[in-house]
């Protein structure tokens, strides 16, 4: 039997949870993952330490969470027409989260504490690592289905190469993944897994810089 007081109780937890997150985001987004404690996001969220702690086994597990509300695990590719701009579009729009959100801090903090901590390691492969190879293969599906290039035999390999080039900028502090940037990695990695993908890439850079001649 569901009784008023459990009612209220359930909707005070469900209140606290989303209070603790917001916190975390806040606090990781002022003075980043690292100089952030459990104690400073129970303060900030107006609960006890040990209401934390029945949620999340630690800081990281708590993080995890709030990174995956911020970048979306099933964030969903941009279909551009092409797949260079697919890529680029994926980067662009991680850019904008790196930067307008506190998802930049949480996760260069998460990778940080990773080299320490096996089992982090493990956690992230599982919420960051596995959803963003979900992503980029579903790219390079789309840019088959186009007849735009064939699929590489590790795909998995090509998503990884963009994901150590971006961690490695977030790792050194830059959040912001600029044009050039972009355009540079993702033709480096087209040229690696497949020479039609490579010149659908160029073909794309030669309309950009036409583009830009008319202007």
């Amino acid at each position: 039997m569901v009784t008023a007081a459990s009612t209220d109780q359930r909707r005070r937890s469900a209140h606290s949870h989303v209070a603790v997150l917001r916190a975390a985001a806040e606090l990781a987004g002022r003075q980043g993952y690292a100089n952030t404690s459990i104690e400073e996001i129970a303060a900030e969220a107006g609960v006890g330490k040990q209401t934390i702690y029945r949620w999340w086994p630690n800081k990281a597990a708590l993080f995890i969470e709030v990174y995956g509300r911020l970048v979306p695990p099933d964030l969903v590719a941009d279909d551009t027409g092409t797949l260079a701009g697919d890529l680029e579009a994926l980067l662009s729009r991680l850019s904008h989260l790196y930067v307008n959100t506190p998802a930049g801090n949480i996760l260069s903090g998460l990778i940080a504490e990773a080299q320490t901590a096996q089992s982090l390691a493990k956690q992230l492969h599982d919420a960051y690592v596995v959803p963003r190879r979900a992503i980029v293969r579903s790219i390079f599906a789309r840019a088959a289905a186009r007849n735009e290039f064939q699929l590489p035999d590790d795909p998995n390999f090509a998503s990884d190469l963009i994901s150590g080039a971006v961690w490695f900028r977030l790792l050194l502090g830059t959040r912001h993944l600029d044009g050039k940037f972009k355009r540079q990695l993702v033709d480096t990695v087209l040229r690696g897994v497949s020479p039609s993908a490579r010149d659908g890439s160029a073909k794309q850079q030669a309309t950009r810089d036409d583009r830009k001649a008319a202007r």
